[in-house]
């Protein structure tokens, strides 16, 4: 199931481990469909099993398509109504969020063609100035704010940025690490107050929040902790580290000053600003869902492409190639609604809402909120934090409202959960993205970075909690 083989075609340790669970967890559903009625917390063998798979390195969605199968067998399911599960899943929120995370990576890659967003970081650092360390620090750390925000991805939105502002912040002596620091930091803020991002369109869905009370909230505040936090850290870690950029980098910034402008690129960001930020004002102000994403995306991809010279069919040829790398979470979104349908048939949510709507109300919504942020913690999924929403909102959604927690609560929560994974407290995919991009090889201080944040968002959190309930 994982892609690394040894020598001979033979199967690995992890890819041995992988087959034995999977193995175990098909051996025990047939145990359960054989047995009959409500499996109760047996239920739940498919996530573990899906967790499991996924935390051995087993690629996500067909970590999914094994949990899938195993929940298809408990239930007794046959091929001809998993077919229709399958078919019905396409209309579902997790489905149509999948394809508005589609949508963002054409998106992502109409601007990076036309060269919208690498004129809007030059706008960017220009504006903010490049004189001293600071400004630069405060550019770098804006520009992957609002691309990353925009474009709704990290690794993408900083690789854009990347070769840009390293030659600027090589220049002014700036060090691999505290760049990687503001890369990670910066990015994972765009990723909590980008209207359309994933968590972001996820979030306000599940908790059935409009995107301004989503951001007045849960997205400014734990965003604000998250960037200022990153800030400092950065400047600690550049004092701390020895790692330097070499000279020809800080020659490059010389070379880049002086190149002209690229006009087309320049008239591309604009459209994409403007018109982005049109439609992202009127669905704050007639409180649209998370639907409307898939009109903004549309709509501006259009705009940023045509402004940018790429006509009609280059623009969809663009969006094409942007989606066609993220069609492996498609792929995810789709599986995951009939998992959970199938798992809800074994009886698992609702034995897990009965034994826990009694303690809950002795536990209390605060200790209830911080204990959902808390699996953040210690059960992040790898690759699919958005998924871990949805799993969660499908969890303990239900003791929401009987706990009278606020909608607006709630989201703080998820947007813990959700975010909490890529910070630490191990090293993590999005982690080492980062430390790429910026050439840094300081694994320490990244995990420095994280520590921090996650320390200061947890004390956030607590604060939050107080004032929302």
């Amino acid at each position: 199931m994982s892609s690394a083989v040894t020598l001979g075609g033979r199967l690995d340790r992890r890819q041995l481990i992988s087959v034995a669970c999977f193995v175990v967890c098909v051996a025990a559903g047939i145990v359960l469909a054989v047995a009959g009625g409500k499996a109760g917390f047996w239920g739940l063998v498919p996530i573990v099993l899906y967790a499991v798979l996924a935390l051995l390195g087993v690629d996500v969605v067909l970590a999914t398509i094994g949990a899938v199968i195993v929940a298809a067998i408990m239930t007794r399911t046959a091929p001809v109504p998993l077919g229709e599960q399958l078919a019905t899943s396409m209309g579902s929120l997790v489905a149509v969020i999948g394809l508005i995370i589609l949508l963002g990576a054409g998106l992502g890659h109409v601007a990076q063609q036309t060269g919208a967003a690498q004129s809007l970081v030059r706008t960017v650092m220009g504006r903010i100035g490049l004189s001293t360390p600071t400004r630069v620090q405060l550019g770098v750390m804006v520009s992957s704010l609002v691309i990353v925000g925009a474009l709704g991805t990290l690794a993408g939105g900083n690789a854009i940025i990347a070769p840009i502002v390293i030659p600027i912040a090589a220049r002014l002596g700036w060090r691999p690490p505290a760049v990687a620091a503001m890369f990670h930091a910066a990015g994972a803020a765009g990723l909590m107050l980008g209207p359309f991002t994933p968590p972001v369109v996820t979030i306000t869905a599940a908790a059935k929040l409009s995107y301004g009370d989503y951001l007045l909230h849960a997205g400014l505040p734990v965003g604000a902790i998250t960037l200022a936090t990153g800030f400092f850290m950065a400047r600690w870690i550049q004092k701390h580290t020895d790692q330097e950029y070499a000279p020809e980098d800080a020659a490059k910034a010389e070379d880049d000053a002086q190149a002209a402008p690229n006009r087309r690129g320049q008239r591309a960001a604009l459209a994409f600003i403007v018109v982005l930020a049109a439609l992202a004002v009127y669905g704050v102000w007639v409180k649209a869902g998370y639907s409307y994403a898939l009109i903004v995306m549309v709509v501006t991809a259009a705009a940023t492409g045509l402004a940018g010279g790429l006509g009609a069919k280059g623009t969809a040829e663009a969006v094409y190639a942007g989606a066609a790398r993220l069609i492996w979470l498609f792929m995810l979104f789709w599986l995951l609604d009939p998992l959970l349908t199938l798992v809800e048939k074994t009886g698992a949510f609702e034995t897990i809402f009965d034994h826990l709507k009694d303690v809950m109300p002795n536990v209390g919504p605060y200790m209830f909120l911080l204990l959902v942020v808390l699996l953040g913690y210690v059960h992040a999924v790898p690759g699919a934090a958005v998924a871990q929403v949805v799993l969660i909102n499908k969890l303990f959604g239900p003791l929401v409202a009987s706990l009278g927690v606020p909608q607006a609560a709630w989201a703080v929560s998820l947007l813990g959960t959700a975010q909490i994974d890529q910070l630490g407290p191990y090293p993590t995919a999005d982690m080492m993205g980062q430390m790429g991009l910026a050439r840094s090889s300081d694994l320490r201080m990244m995990l420095f970075n994280g520590w921090a944040i996650m320390v200061a968002n947890t004390a956030g959190f607590l604060v939050l909690f107080a004032i929302l309930l």
